[in-house]
């Protein structure tokens, strides 16, 4: 049987996530979990910590939950792929498993055939010139090579395709398969079928509606959130704003992702806007989509620079495991050091200490979005998860 990979923000736990899970667990004898850390790709805090979401995950069923550091998990979906590629190959995946609209992967592995093309790099970038955003330019690139445009508008679908391209230019030998997404669509706020979308669920926890979105979490993580445990961006609003308040053009020139001469807009619209919807809004244009503005300004907020884009972690962090995801780990060698402490970084090259000193700064910035802010720290006493204890 193979060694499932599955790479998620489960921001929080839903049943869609359970699904996936329970489909690798019929494939494979081991699945590992590539957990993005407290701040995710769409520009947010979690809504939940990383802990409390790797306690979901083991008791859902995964045998190894490992941490994507914000440097990857609030990134572009080509460097969100990267890393989460990166880091579950480094724990003995041979199979990595993502949700899927479409739920057909040969279609999904010829479109990142495509994407790697040079015919659709010059397409591309013929079209980034002319003014549209990059998405775009690239959803109309691909449709002009024969890709049915259907396959870049699926969020799923889409980083489905990174995945392998991820895996491709980093010459790994890894196999992918798609289970077709259950229920209501990305960000969609139905119910269909009993399932419904993170977003959703993040939406009603904020409104206090615990009990209400708890129905739509599997059995097992039911009465297990407290408001205590809600993060919400809005708590660092003012922090955020401002710390870009003191910022020039020139401190905002290093930011991952940054396109020359919008860190002139970017200086001008901190020292203007009196909320995070109004800098949002004032940043945001038609080449600039609202997710990537919102990267920006926390990246900028939590001193991420460009040192490390489209890289791959020097490390991989464990969160937690199963006895089963032991006994795998011991029968493993990674390429790169796997950590279970935050005493053994110590003993890292100094990429690896950036890394890490990154993470904990964010962290422990991410402390103040409780409704109780929680003390600094946390990375250096932050426990490996077990199973067996949590059940």
């Amino acid at each position: 049987m193979s060694t499932i990979g599955i790479i998620a923000e489960f921001n929080p736990m839903h049943q869609g996530h359970k699904y996936i899970i329970d489909c690798a667990k019929k494939v494979g004898n081991t699945v590992i979990c590539v957990l993005s850390g407290n701040f995710v790709q769409r520009g947010d805090v979690a809504i939940l910590s990383k802990e409390e979401r790797t306690k979901s995950a083991l008791i859902c069923g995964a045998d190894i939950v490992a941490e994507l550091p914000v440097l990857w998990s609030m990134s572009t979906a080509q460097n969100f792929a990267l890393g989460g590629v990166w880091q579950l190959y480094n724990l003995g995946c041979d199979t990595i498993m993502f949700g899927s609209e479409c739920g057909d992967i040969d279609a999904l592995k010829n479109a990142a055939d495509v994407l790697l093309s040079d015919a659709f790099n010059t397409l591309v970038s013929e079209r980034v010139k002319s003014g549209v955003t990059f998405a775009a330019a690239r959803e109309q690139a691909a449709m002009e090579l024969g890709v049915d445009f259907k396959l870049l508008r699926g969020a799923n679908d889409n980083l489905g395709i990174e995945y392998i391209i991820a895996a491709k230019k980093l010459n790994l030998n890894l196999d992918f398969c798609c289970v077709t997404r259950q229920g209501a669509a990305h960000d969609s706020d139905e119910i269909v079928g009993g399932y419904v979308s993170a977003s959703f669920i993040r939406e009603n926890l904020l409104k206090g509606n615990i009990g209400y979105t708890e129905r739509f979490m599997p059995p097992a993580l039911r009465g297990k959130i407290n408001e205590c445990d809600i993060a919400d961006i809005s708590r660092l609003e003012r922090a955020i704003l401002s710390v870009l308040r003191t910022k020039s053009a020139d401190d905002f020139k290093s930011l991952p992702d940054l396109s020359e001469g919008l860190e002139n807009k970017l200086q001008f619209s901190v020292r203007v806007a009196g909320s995070l919807p109004e800098l949002y809004n004032m940043i945001k244009t038609k080449r600039y989509t609202l997710a990537r503005v919102r990267r920006l300004v926390l990246s900028a907020f939590l001193g991420l620079d460009n040192e490390f884009f489209m890289t791959t972690p020097p490390y991989v962090r464990l969160l937690g495991f199963s006895k089963s995801g032991e006994e795998h780990l011991k029968n493993f060698a990674s390429i790169v050091p796997v950590i279970t402490r935050a005493a053994q970084i110590k003993e890292l090259d100094a990429a690896s200490q950036k890394v890490f000193d990154t993470e904990s700064r964010a962290t422990d910035i991410y402390a103040l979005a409780f409704p109780t802010p929680l003390e600094c720290g946390a990375e250096f006493k932050r426990k490996l998860l077990k199973t067996e204890e949590l059940i």
